[in-house]
């Protein structure tokens, strides 16, 4: 009898101990059974995350914007050398033709001022350029005698030779009074020439400044003046300047044909 006693207190000792061992394993088991599940942000979190996230993207893009307008910043479609001195600015043009040098008194004859003033003006109607900067146009040039570039011209300078060149025709007989019949021909041509290539520069440019009008004896007139954006000449003529090459010394160019 007692030893059936000691049996069973010593078999109900041992489960005891084979259940705690059995609990003390899965503390340690790496599959446990019940996995605690995920719990994700509130959802209220998430949506002010996608808010900050959506005004940070749409005050930066107003902010490259703004810059963009403040700076009138165009597409440079077309390579120049020119464009690091190219800025825009808010001028009101107001073509007047009192005591102007590039006009003249209305009515009279040029002046040796007039002449003076256009020939300032067109010095720097052929520069120099760069080897490299030559590779990113289309077409070739021709060279200096000492190898230190191409002759170039920037457009506007031609622009302005050719308004000068018309109003000169308006005066032949001060410049071209003894002309001859083929001279008579080519100065017509080039007369043409001149304002077809003005006609294709301003609608190449497309100015789309608004003019206002106004009641002048009776009928409307848009006027003359108005503000426009515009380069600013005196930084981009400077450049020129810098590079400016006097061709009337043919002699400063390479590979001129022999007569």
């Amino acid at each position: 009898m007692e030893n059936k006693m000691y049996e069973h207190q010593a078999l109900a000792s041992s489960d005891v101990e084979l259940s705690s061992s059995s609990e003390m394993d899965g503390l340690h088991d790496p599959m446990p059974r019940h996995r605690r599940q995920r719990r994700w942000p509130p959802l209220h979190y998430i949506v002010y995350g996608i808010l900050a996230l959506s005004n940070l993207l749409f005050f930066s893009l107003y902010w490259r914007a703004r810059r963009s307008g403040e700076q009138c910043v165009r597409p440079k479609l077309i390579y120049s050398p020119a464009a690091e001195a190219i800025e825009y600015v808010p001028k009101r043009l107001m073509r007047d033709l009192k005591n102007n040098p590039f006009t003249g008194e209305p009515n009279d004859e040029p002046t040796e001022e007039f002449d003076k003033a256009w020939a300032h003006l067109l010095e720097p109607m052929t520069i120099k350029i760069s080897a490299d900067e030559l590779s990113h146009l289309p077409d070739d040039s021709i060279a200096m005698q000492d190898g230190s570039g191409y002759i170039a011209e920037l457009t506007v300078y031609h622009e302005l030779h050719c308004i000068k060149r018309i109003r000169r025709h308006f005066h032949q007989q001060r410049y071209y009074g003894n002309m001859t019949e083929d001279e008579h021909i080519r100065e017509e041509t080039h007369i043409d020439h001149c304002l077809e290539y003005w006609r294709e520069a301003a609608i190449c440019r497309g100015d789309v400044t608004l003019s206002t009008f106004q009641w002048l004896e009776g009928k409307p007139f848009s006027r003359v003046y108005s503000d426009h954006e515009c380069v600013n000449f005196e930084k981009l003529d400077t450049w020129a300047r810098s590079r400016m090459v006097d061709t009337k010394d043919l002699s400063v160019l390479a590979g001129r044909p022999s007569e």
